[in-house]
């Protein structure tokens, strides 16, 4: 269980075209007080992990990093410490206090590996300064989990596939992956409004996260998030774009139709847990045998890791 903590926008030098925090979430900057109470609350029923998102925690000043960090070791002197930041706000002095305070693992915002993509959607940050944030992080033994989003300005199916097998390449082993939404009260709903951006729509989007997910199966590195999650309260601040509920029951069920598509699957073997993947968002007129078992996931003789590997060389 992850204890999350919402930090919106704190430490953010940058507001990037698509982000507005509070939009986004509906959460407010925490008190003390109100972390104090949360972890009272939770300190009889321990939690695995301790998170903060919602901000650039590495952007902050370092005396608030300290401070935050104290306060969770407080309460939880051995529970590991999880942040999300950019990698322009990744150096030696940071990475020293992550390492002292039980820091494990770093989510960044890395959104693409194209410059041009960055530029256009405001992020204030470049590709190099992806690839050496990544580089000190994983020479330190963090783990790194990496935020790419699909459909920005200036961005396109292969930009969005090679981003994710560029990441792979640099050993990231963990991402989190969703579309552009456009939210009320950003850079991205003006550019909407007047016409200078058109975001994808639903079916596009399904189909380049697929291709990603294929290919993390394939090389064995794990998304762990597929889609954006918007609070019911928050809904009302979509302005547009590819939001959907299931957006990663969607991506998964696409891969597997297009694995036993284009591969001529013939038979297909799974555990109970994947049953979805077989009978929704019509792939139940798939035109293949389903045998369910209590062993692996197999698509005739291959498993899903060869499947998904042979679909990339076909």
């Amino acid at each position: 269980m992850i204890l999350p903590i919402f930090l919106p926008n704190a430490g953010c030098k940058h507001r990037c075209k698509f982000c507005n925090q509070f939009s986004m979430t509906g959460e407010k900057m925490p008190s003390f007080r109100d972390l104090k109470n949360q972890f009272e609350y939770f300190k009889h029923n321990l939690p695995s992990e301790i998170a903060f998102y919602g901000g650039t925690f590495t952007g902050m000043s370092l005396k608030k990093q300290i401070e935050y960090l104290g306060f969770v070791r407080k309460y939880f002197p051995d529970i590991p410490i999880r942040i999300s930041t950019r990698p322009d706000e990744i150096n030696d002095e940071v990475v020293k206090i992550l390492e002292n305070y039980n820091v494990k693992t770093v989510e960044l915002g890395i959104q693409s590996m194209y410059d041009d993509v960055l530029e256009a959607s405001l992020r204030g940050h470049t590709v190099n300064d992806n690839i050496n944030a990544i580089k000190t992080l994983l020479e330190k033994k963090f783990i790194v989990s990496a935020h790419l989003m699909v459909g920005l300005p200036e961005d396109n199916f292969q930009k969005d596939f090679n981003s994710l097998k560029k990441l792979i390449e640099l050993d990231v082993k963990f991402f989190r992956i969703h579309p552009t939404i456009i939210f009320k009260n950003t850079q991205l709903e003006k550019d909407f409004v007047l016409g200078k951006f058109k975001p994808l729509e639903i079916e596009d989007a399904v189909d380049i996260c697929s291709e990603q997910l294929i290919l993390s199966l394939a090389k064995n590195v794990l998304i762990i998030r597929l889609g954006y999650f918007v609070p019911e309260s928050q809904k009302s601040q979509i302005v547009a774009g590819p939001y959907h509920p299931s957006f990663g029951d969607m991506v998964k069920t696409r891969a597997i139709k297009k694995l036993i598509e284009k591969l001529k699957i013939k038979k297909v073997f799974y555990p109970k847990k994947y049953e979805s993947w077989f009978f929704a968002y019509g792939n139940k007129n798939l035109k293949i045998e389903r045998i369910l078992t209590e062993s692996d996931l197999m698509f005739d003789s291959y498993s899903l890791t060869e499947a998904s590997s042979l679909y990339l060389k076909i």
